[in-house]
Parts: C-alpha cells; structure tokens; sequence
C-alpha cells in the first residue's frame, strides 16, 4: 500500500513537473543556443560564431568591474540583511508587549512594490529637493548636498541600503516563523544550569536556526544576484558603470547596443555564476535535512 501511494503521489506531481520543466527549460536552453550566434538588430538572421561571444564578453574590459560590483552588491546584501534580519527577529521574540504590532511594521517595506520603492527612494534622495538631504542638513550632519545617487563613491551603498530597507523583512519573516519552535526544554535546562543568554544562543538557539539561514540564504542570494528593478529605475547602472551589476550590464547590451548574441553569453556567464555561489548554502541545506531525516 505505501509503494502504491508514494505511486500516486509521484504521479500527480508529474503534470506540473512537464510544465515547469517547460516554462523553465526552453527559455535557458534557447538562451543558451542564441549565445552561440551572432544576432543583432542590423539583421534578422543568425550565424553561429562558435564561442565568440563568450570571448568578447571575458575580454571586455568593463566586464570584471561589474562581476566585483555584482560580488560587491550580492555579498554586502545578503550580510546586513541577515544581521538585520536575525536581530530583530530574536529582538521581537522576547517582547512580551507589541510583539504582533511590531512584525506588521517590519514587513511594511517588504510588501510594497519594487516600482514604487525605487521611485519613492529616488526621490527622497535627489540632491536638491530630496527630503533625505533637507533632514541632514536641518540637523546640520552635513554642510552641502550629497549626491547620493550621481556620486560614483557612493551610489553603490546607497542602493544596498534601499534595498537591504526593502529586503530584510524577508529574514525577518523566516527566522520569525522558525523561532516558533525552538528547542524550550533545552533553553530551560540551560537557563537552570546558569548558562547566559550569549552562550544559549551560539550553542541552542543558532543550531536550530541553521537549516532555515541555509535555505533563506540561498533564496536571497539568487533573488539579490538577480534584482533588477530597484537599480535600474534608480540609477540605470550608472554613474560612470558604478552600480551595473550583471543583470543590469546583460539588459543594456541586448536593448541599449542590440547585441543579442553578447547578451545572451553573459547570461550564460551569470547563470554559472549563481549556481557557483549558492553550491555551498544548498549543500548545508541538504546536510541539515540529512540530519533531522527529512531526506
């Protein structure tokens, strides 16, 4: 009976899995077989260059300026986002008043659109009108406008601030639900052998932590690696290639220099590269789910 159901169970899994399969599979492999070719908008046909593209693409010399900044963007995100993330989730957890209000204020950035984040971001920073420059210089934290979004310096941090503000409610929703069942039989007995919070934490309540950090890291990292709204609408990738991350740099050579085939090669590049990054989380994945025998 239990061979018959898990049958079954694999069976009505099977039109859904052709499909995705579909959805996902022909645009990557199509995407894959265009990075081969030469196409631009000079002429409808394609003629395969072998890997010519990918060539151009490495050689280029903007290109490794742009996977540092997209290392740059990815890595600073993803850190100040968990920090962030983790912190107020184990802040709220031992509220004992305004916890529930306080998980509703916190997912506020994480609801609202991408479009009207960056829009209202981009005008809260604008170096003239921005409401941003007029608070620092009411307070006098500053003595001249901040260029916060021109300044090849600076245009990098401010958009992993706006969107670590926008993202981080994400952790904090994850680690929030995970923490609904922690281990309180093992706080209990440490709390009662005279252990302190600092230690419960590193050796109690991060351990159980692990498999959900594991698996939010790798849905972040993919998400961040990917993100493209925010920093196109903000600042086009520019000044000067300051914030053109590899989506950004990919979407300007399809529809900006009408180089089909180069942008389809650094798709490809940045498809590898994703899977290179998120190879460790989904192996602690994996291993944790090992461990509590989900797999």
């Amino acid at each position: 009976m239990e061979k018959r159901s898990m049958k079954s169970a694999y069976a009505y899994l099977v039109p859904s899995t052709i499909i995705m399969t579909l959805m996902l599979g022909f645009p990557i492999v199509y995407n894959i077989i265009i990075s081969f070719t030469e196409w631009t908008l000079k002429s409808s046909e394609k003629h395969f260059n072998g890997i010519d593209n990918y060539i151009k693409v490495l050689m280029d010399e903007k290109f490794i300026k742009i996977l540092i900044i997209t290392v740059l963007w990815t890595g600073i995100n993803i850190l100040l986002q968990m920090l962030i993330g983790i912190g107020l989730a184990l802040f709220a957890d031992h509220l004992t008043k305004g916890k529930k209000f306080m998980r509703v204020i916190l997912l506020i950035p994480w609801i609202i659109p991408g479009t009207v984040t960056a829009l209202t971001w981009k005008w809260m920073l604008q170096s003239d009108v921005g409401i941003v420059n007029y608070l620092l210089m009411h307070f006098n934290l500053t003595g001249q406008n901040i260029l916060f979004l021109s300044d090849q310096n600076i245009a990098l941090m401010t958009l992993i601030l706006v969107h670590v503000w926008k993202a981080f409610p994400f952790w904090f929703l994850m680690i929030t639900a995970s923490l609904q069942n922690k281990p309180v039989d093992q706080i209990e007995a440490a709390v009662m052998d005279g252990a302190r919070y600092p230690h419960i934490l590193r050796y109690i309540i991060l351990p159980h932590l692990s498999p959900i950090i594991a698996s939010t890291g790798v849905l972040t990292t993919i998400w961040t690696l990917n993100y493209f709204d925010l920093i196109w609408l903000m600042t086009k990738g520019g000044p000067m290639d300051a914030t053109s991350t590899l989506p950004i740099y990919t979407y300007r050579l399809a529809f900006e220099f009408n180089d089909f085939g180069r942008s389809a090669a650094l798709a490809v590049i940045s498809l590898i590269v994703v899977s290179l990054v998120c190879i460790p989380y989904v192996r602690k994945m994996f291993h944790n789910m090992k461990e509590e025998g989900v797999l």
